[in-house]
């Protein structure tokens, strides 16, 4: 079993060796299929990475204008993942467009090394340093970077937070290592949470870390820094795969279900091609071993050099420090799923635990496996209406306040 995890690694990463091909920007051309405006912006990190954002700017129209200035969606996508993945279910069901149907702006960042931001100031991807980076440094330069360029853009001082899977962590991480960036976020739901992962039930991945050094000797003896990239190759294989045959559709059910569990709401057979277009969009070996390393530790922490005198040359200290969860102050919706294998209940009961800084509520949808926030046909229902609710009622009260304020200076 084991060989068969590095395996699909190796041969989604030969898919990619075969050449990047120039691709068209998926997620405008769906977006600009429902006859919405679409913006790429480019952002450019403190350490060089330029990374390009997805725009779905509010509507311009009557219905939007009822003097609520609405702050901003920034909606931060998981490991293997991208913009994409919230406007992929179309109009109705997916989480961006369904914030743009209610007067929001939505803006949809792609992490560093993902399909659609994969430049550097002076590195190339050809060149191993460009690929020297976790989860840690998406949320310590990536995510800041982030929501800076949409607040300068947007003149509001907060903006509303979603983020899914990686997305969570790398929020957790941000906040974690400086505090100070609580004050940019009005509230943040967090869906799939990942950052303890001692019960992850995951077989592939468990196995996986249960032999991190194997692994780590198997890349480097590869060569390979960066892991399922997205390329021509890989999607049509992919598609191939899970095509809408009821046998290679039920292969593929159970294959993904392997990782992310067993669910209630298995995936629209007609949504599959759509989702195998931009899904895998690349990740560092380096995100890949760090999940890795919370398997194992059970604990939240930063990345491990396995090496006591490395640890202490980064850290000061021979092993990596944990993530100060107590820095997290915000409002936080948290959706928790019931058939999750990668984020179990008791994991997440020891974050909500871990925040208690924090006002959080925590939502257990049931049926619900780790993908099932982005594409099960009932997440508008179960899980976007609370999202957009919460982010109304705090806009209305600001924009309240804000009026008080200024009557009671006139």
């Amino acid at each position: 079993m084991k060989l068969c995890v590095i395996f699909v690694l190796i041969s989604w990463q030969l898919g990619g060796s075969l050449g990047q091909r120039q691709r068209l920007d998926s997620v405008c051309q769906m977006v600009q299929r429902q006859r919405l405006e679409c913006q790429v912006h480019r952002v450019e990190t403190a350490d060089g990475y330029l990374l390009n954002v997805h725009r779905i700017p509010a509507p311009r129209n009557q219905s939007c204008s009822r003097g609520i200035r609405l702050r901003p969606f920034v909606l931060m996508h998981g490991l293997l993942g991208s913009a994409a993945d919230f406007v992929t279910a179309g109009p109705g069901r997916a989480l961006a467009l369904e914030l743009h149907r209610r007067c929001f702006d939505v803006w949809l960042p792609n992490a560093r090394g993902t399909t659609h931001s994969r430049r550097h100031r002076t590195l190339r991807t050809s060149e191993a340093r460009f690929w020297q980076f976790s989860w840690h440094e998406i949320g310590l330069y990536d995510l800041p970077a982030i929501v800076e360029h949409v607040l300068a853009v947007t003149r509001h001082r907060q903006l509303h937070y979603v983020g899914h899977s990686q997305g969570t962590t790398v929020l957790l991480v941000l906040l974690s290592q400086r505090p100070e960036y609580n004050a940019r976020f009005a509230n943040a739901a967090l869906m799939a949470p990942v950052a303890f992962l001692q019960h992850l039930s995951s077989p592939p991945l468990r196995l996986l870390a249960s032999d991190s050094s194997g692994a780590t000797l198997l890349l480097n003896k590869l060569g390979l820094n960066e892991l399922l990239p997205a390329t021509a190759l890989t999607q049509v294989g992919g598609q191939l795969f899970c095509s809408a045959t009821l046998p290679t559709y039920t292969l593929c059910t159970l294959f993904t279900s392997l990782y992310v569990g067993f669910s209630d709401y298995p995936v629209d057979r007609s949504l599959l091609p759509r989702i195998l277009e931009t899904i895998p969009a690349g990740i560092s070996r380096g995100q890949l071993l760090h999940f890795g390393q919370l398997i194992n530790s059970g604990k939240f922490q930063q990345y491990d050099y396995r090496s006591p005198q490395l640890n202490m040359r980064r850290y000061g200290q021979p092993t990596p420090p944990s993530y100060q969860l107590r820095n997290v102050r915000l409002q936080l919706q948290i959706f928790h799923g019931t058939r999750d294998a990668l984020s179990s209940q008791a994991d997440v009961l020891r974050l909500v635990n871990e925040l208690r800084q924090s006002r959080t509520r925590l939502y257990q949808v049931p049926g619900y496996n780790h993908i099932d926030f982005l594409f099960a046909v009932t997440a508008p229902r179960m899980v976007y209406e609370r999202i957009i609710q919460q982010a109304w009622q705090l806009d209305v009260a600001a924009a309240a306040a804000a009026a008080g304020l200024q009557a009671s200076w006139s």
